[in-house]
């Protein structure tokens, strides 16, 4: 399925091109309502509230108490930040990417001079937010593979708050939005061929 492809676009007006009983997929209570908080947040405050103020409008309504936040190491100080704010409406469990201090040589991993001797440890970041019995975890900056990681492995619902990108200063989107950047990645994949 290509939906991107779409031109009309009707399923948007409830004219869906393929029909299934998708509401049954609703079924547990607390999903039902995480879709109508999400959906009550959207059309209150659409366009109104960066990101972060959207995760506390919506945790609160769900009636969150604690939140998880996953970080990078290399974004300490914007956790630091996030956790500051966070902190005025919520219990708040930071904890980063190092933790627990695995060497990379007992994991198999490739070491480099660009990002040390010690391995991300995604798995651990999850189980000790399930010790800590996080109503809702966010993610801010865990490398690709680590955020799959510590999605599937997490015992609540992950919201990604911050996706890293240093090249595009954590805003993959701009290589859709910079023509120079999206004709630079064009010209690899094509040298990947």
């Amino acid at each position: 399925m290509r939906c991107d492809l779409c031109e009309d676009q009707k399923c948007r007006e409830g004219e869906p091109c393929i029909e299934r009983n998708s509401i049954e997929l609703y079924s547990d209570p607390h999903e039902k309502m995480m879709m109508q908080t999400a959906a009550f947040v959207e059309s209150e405050f659409y366009g109104d509230l960066n990101r972060i103020e959207e995760v506390v409008e919506f945790a609160s309504r769900m009636g969150y108490k604690k939140l998880g936040i996953a970080f990078c190491v290399g974004l300490k100080e914007e956790a630091t930040k996030i956790a500051d704010f966070l902190s005025n409406f919520f219990e708040i469990e930071a904890i980063c990417c190092k933790v627990c201090g695995i060497p990379k040589s007992e994991m198999g991993a490739p070491m480099s001079d660009r990002v040390g001797p010690v391995s991300c440890n995604p798995i651990e970041q999850a189980r000790m937010f399930e010790e800590k019995r996080t109503d809702l975890n966010l993610v801010i900056g865990l490398c690709v593979g680590h955020d799959a990681l510590f999605i599937k492995h997490s015992h609540t619902y992950v919201v990604p708050l911050v996706v890293k990108d240093r090249v595009l200063g954590h805003n993959p989107l701009a290589a859709v939005y910079c023509s120079a950047v999206n004709k630079k990645m064009k010209k690899r994949a094509e040298e990947r061929k």
